[in-house]
């Protein structure tokens, strides 16, 4: 009897298959069990074929965790800056509470025992952030409701920055209704133009 031999896949199905894979694992396990071996296995796939693409473990981590964690914030105009930090801090908090947080904790992990992650993760993902945060910034002073002297650097953290604590330090809830508190009553006044007269 002749065996059938399964369809070869294309190379973003193999890359699709090893993201999801490393994906898995770090959700299952965390980062440290992350290798080559595991990853073929679970991708179904070969250690030739992850390093042809990756040198190491550690550029393969680096590479999925960073893709991921640009994709997973909104950075849409939805045409009002309140509506716009609804849409992201909303991201957020899917992030942090879902079953994503075991990424962030991974990313959080891999940051402090490896500089070189670190140093691509401050450029490639917060270092996005900021721009896009300055891009909305600069979107709602254009429309008329955030005034033009607010303090950009501070501004585009504020939200953003409270959810983190909770995550990280004081584990205090991360839910909508403290997201559209924070946006209502932290944020919104904050950049309000009516604060330009004082």
């Amino acid at each position: 009897m002749t065996q059938v031999r399964a369809p070869r896949r294309r190379g973003t199905e193999v890359t699709a298959a090893i993201e999801a894979a490393v994906m898995a694992i770090v959700v299952e396990k965390g980062a440290d069990a992350v290798t080559m071996e595991a990853v073929a296995a679970r991708a179904g796939t070969s250690k030739p074929v992850l390093y042809r693409r990756w040198p190491d473990r550690a550029a393969l981590l680096r590479d999925v965790l960073l893709r991921r964690a640009t994709g997973a914030i909104p950075a849409e105009d939805t045409g009002s800056y309140r509506t716009d930090m609804l849409a992201i801090l909303r991201g957020w908090a899917a992030v942090l509470t879902g079953p994503g947080s075991r990424v962030i904790q991974a990313i959080v992990a891999a940051m402090a025992q490896d500089p070189d992650f670190a140093a691509a993760f401050r450029e490639g993902v917060i270092g996005w952030r900021k721009r896009e945060m300055a891009d909305l910034l600069a979107r709602g002073i254009d429309r008329g409701d955030v005034r033009p002297d607010v303090p950009v650097e501070i501004a585009r953290e504020l939200g953003q920055g409270i959810l983190w604590h909770r995550f990280l330090i004081t584990g205090d809830p991360i839910d909508d209704e403290v997201v559209v508190q924070i946006v209502d009553e932290v944020l919104v006044p904050f950049v309000s133009p009516a604060r330009s007269s004082r």
